[in-house]
């Protein structure tokens, strides 16, 4: 009975300790996350306080893939923005990283978010109106910015009657879209 209860404890630290050394590695890895956060926190608000100074469009900081993904205006400097972080961001923070910086024309991001607006709107109507049979594609913005949508010919539906709903309801949310700059193009 000795050696039973001596081999029971034995089994017991055993385990006691296994449990501790895992909390431990959970513990070190959450801290990893952390700091990675705190990382991309940092950079993020060193991009927020350069947003107009350097035209950005947008950014992204990786969580699993260790890239900073810049979209920029083209007539501004990529060469300064990146300069710029090298003397703001920490040295440890930013060498975590590559950096990625695309340069993009104003027209042409401005084109692509009133895109995506009424894309976004044309969608949400066909849903709301149970148009199942109506195929709604990602807008095209080259070489001109253009909503392609196919109907079957089996359908109820024709192209000039959604054509004229899908113009009405633009014109009735013209407030909720980015500013207009163009005639809109569909091809049904």
């Amino acid at each position: 009975m000795r050696n039973f209860i001596s081999v029971f404890i034995i089994i017991v630290v055993v385990v006691l300790v296994i449990n501790i050394d895992i909390d431990k590695n959970d513990s070190f890895s959450s801290n990893n996350d952390d700091d990675d956060e705190k990382q991309g926190g940092r950079i993020a608000s060193v991009l927020d306080n350069v947003w107009d100074e350097f035209g950005l469009f947008s950014f992204q900081i990786g969580d699993t893939d260790p890239i900073i993904w810049i979209v920029m205006d083209e007539t501004k400097s990529e060469v300064q923005l990146k300069k710029y972080l090298e003397e703001n961001v920490n040295k440890t923070d930013l060498s975590h990283y590559n950096i990625e910086i695309t340069k993009r024309s104003l027209q042409e991001v401005e084109t692509e978010w009133f895109m995506r607006g009424v894309s976004d709107l044309v969608s949400d109507y066909i849903q709301e109106k149970n148009y199942n049979d109506v195929e709604l594609y990602h807008p095209s913005i080259e070489p001109e910015p253009i909503l392609k949508i196919t109907i079957p010919e089996y359908s109820e539906l024709s192209s000039e009657s959604l054509k004229m709903e899908l113009e009405d309801l633009l014109v009735s949310k013209n407030s909720e879209l980015p500013k207009k700059i163009f005639p809109i193009k569909y091809r049904l």
